[in-house]
C-alpha cells in the first residue's frame, strides 16, 4: 500500500502539466478490486500515512464504483465499499463495515487542464456517504486509544452514520477501453465531535470504460479523426462534413483550405480575400484599395481602372466645318482598316477611278475624310484628316494637280451607316471625293 500511494504521487507531479488526458465520448465508467482504511492517521495531517501497519485491507471484491461522464470535466458516481476491518486507534477489530455513496468527480483530463485522450487520467472526487460501523457501545469519556490519547467528550458512538468525503484518484488506461484505478479519500463522520471513527480510505483496482467509441484527435481540437475534414491542423466544428475540424485563422468563415487569404479577414464572395472599399475588387489587386471605384464605371470626369480613378482627357473641340451642299463623284467610296489610314486595296482601285474622272472632267474637289465612332472627338478628326491626306497623295500620285484637291476632316460626324455593328463601323470609315464649285 505504501509504494501504491508513493507511486500515485509521483505520477501526479511528473506528470500533471504534460499527460494527455481521457476522451469524454466514452461516458460510462466501472472499477473494482481492493480497499483498505486506517484510523490512526486522521490525528496530524497525513500522520503515519505511509506506515502501512496502519492500514486494514479488505481483498477484492471489496469495492465497485460505477461513474457517468456529464462533460469534458465532471462527473457523477456511486461508490460501495464493504468487509471486515480494524479500527486500529480503538483496538476496534473484525467488524463488518459498509460505505455506499454518491459523489461529484472534477476530472484534470478535460481539455483544459490536460488533453482527454491520454492513458494518465487524474482526478478529484467529493462525495456524501451512508456509513455502517458497529459501535454501538463505545463510550468516548475519559478512556484512551491505543496511542494513550484521552477520548474526553461524553459522546456514545452508534452503527449508522452520515459520512462526507473527499479526495483524488488516477486512473492509468492500458487501453481504450481498460485501466488500473487508484484513489485515497477521507472520510469524515460531521454527527461526531471527535474523529476517532473518522478514517482514511485507499482503493485499488481495475478499471472499464464503455458507451460511445473513443475519439481519436491527432491535431487535439476536440473533433475526433474519423470526423476530422483536416485531422492534422487544429480547427474549429462544425456541421459541414468538408469543413468539421478544419482551421479559419481569420476566422472569417472562409475555411484556410479554401481561403485565398487566411490571414487577413475577408468575404465569402471572394475566397476569404478583404474588400476595404467595397468596389468589388480584393484589396491585393485594387491599386486604390480605400477608393471605391469599380471597374467599368466612369462618369464624365473619369473611369476607372484596377479599383483607381483615372480622369479623363478633356475633349477638344474640333472645327466647325459646314460642308457645302455639293455633288458626289459617281465612284465607290475609299474604305480604311480599324484604326488605320492605310488605304485598302479596294480604296487603291477607287483612288484610280477617281483620278480618271478628275483628270477627265476637270475642276477642283474636296477631299473629305470621316471616321467611326469608336476614340474620343479629338482623336477621330485627326484620325480623319490623315485618311483624307492619303487618298489626297493617292490621286496626286494617279496625275492629279495637287491644287485641285483641298483636304477636309469630320471625324465621327454625318455617319453614313450605323456605328452598332462593325460592317456600319466600316463603312463609316470613308474618303469623298466632292467636286467643288
Amino acid at each position: 500500500m505504501k509504494k501504491l500511494l508513493f507511486t500515485a504521487v509521483a505520477l501526479i507531479g511528473l506528470f500533471g502539466n504534460q499527460a494527455q488526458a481521457q476522451n469524454t465520448t466514452k461516458k460510462w465508467y466501472v472499477s473494482t478490486g481492493a480497499h483498505a482504511v486506517n484510523h490512526n492517521s486522521v490525528r496530524g495531517m497525513f500522520d503515519q500515512f505511509f506506515d502501512t501497519d496502519n492500514w486494514s485491507a479488505v481483498p477484492p471484491p471489496s469495492q465497485l464504483t460505477i461513474s457517468r461522464t456529464l462533460n469534458r470535466s465532471f462527473a457523477v458516481d456511486v461508490q460501495a465499499s464493504i468487509g471486515e476491518v480494524d479500527n486500529f486507534r480503538l483496538n476496534h477489530n473484525n467488524e463488518f463495515m459498509s460505505l455506499v455513496g454518491a459523489g461529484l468527480r472534477y476530472k484534470l483530463t478535460n481539455g483544459y487542464i490536460l488533453n482527454e485522450e491520454s492513458w494518465f487520467d487524474p482526478y478529484f472526487r467529493a462525495g456524501a456517504n451512508f456509513y455502517r460501523h458497529p459501535y454501538r457501545g463505545i463510550h468516548f469519556d475519559g478512556g484512551q486509544d491505543v496511542a494513550g490519547e484521552i477520548m474526553g467528550n461524553a459522546q456514545n458512538a452508534h452503527n449508522n452514520f452520515f459520512a462526507v468525503s473527499g479526495g483524488l484518484g488516477i486512473n492509468f488506461w492500458i487501453s481504450q477501453k481498460v485501466g488500473i484505478n487508484i484513489e485515497t479519500q477521507y472520510v469524515w463522520v460531521p454527527a461526531m465531535e471527535s474523529d476517532y471513527i473518522d478514517f482514511f480510505q485507499a482503493k485499488a483496482g481495475v478499471a472499464f470504460r464503455f458507451g460511445q467509441k473513443v475519439c481519436k484527435d491527432r491535431d487535439k481540437d476536440g473533433v475526433c479523426d474519423d470526423e476530422d475534414a483536416c485531422p492534422d491542423e487544429p480547427g474549429i466544428r462544425t456541421d459541414d462534413p468538408r469543413t468539421n475540424g478544419c482551421p479559419d485563422k481569420d476566422k472569417d468563415g472562409v475555411f484556410d483550405f479554401e481561403d485565398a487569404c487566411p490571414d487577413e479577414p475577408g468575404l465569402v464572395e471572394f475566397q476569404g480575400c478583404p474588400d476595404r472599399d467595397g468596389d468589388k475588387i480584393i484589396d491585393k489587386d485594387d491599386q486604390c484599395p480605400d477608393d471605391p471605384c469599380p471597374d467599368g464605371f466612369e462618369t464624365d470626369e473619369y473611369t476607372c481602372n484596377n479599383g483607381c480613378k483615372v480622369e479623363k482627357p478633356k475633349p477638344i473641340d474640333p472645327p466647325v466645318v459646314d460642308p457645302e451642299p455639293v455633288k458626289e463623284i459617281n465612284f465607290e467610296n475609299v474604305l480604311f482598316e480599324y484604326n488605320s489610314a492605310d488605304l485598302t486595296s479596294d480604296g487603291v482601285a477607287n483612288a484610280k477611278i477617281a483620278a480618271d474622272i478628275i483628270k477627265q472632267k476637270g475642276g477642283n474637289y474636296f477631299v473629305d475624310g470621316f471616321a467611326d465612332s469608336v476614340g474620343s472627338d479629338a482623336y477621330n478628326i485627326k484620325l480623319s484628316r490623315r485618311r483624307a491626306e492619303s487618298v489626297r497623295q493617292a490621286l496626286i500620285n494617279e496625275g492629279v494637280k495637287p491644287e485641285q484637291l483641298e483636304v477636309r476632316a469630320f471625324g465621327e460626324q454625318y455617319p453614313k451607316c450605323t456605328n452598332d455593328t462593325a460592317e456600319g463601323r466600316a463603312c463609316n470609315r470613308r474618303v469623298v471625293v466632292i467636286d467643288r464649285y
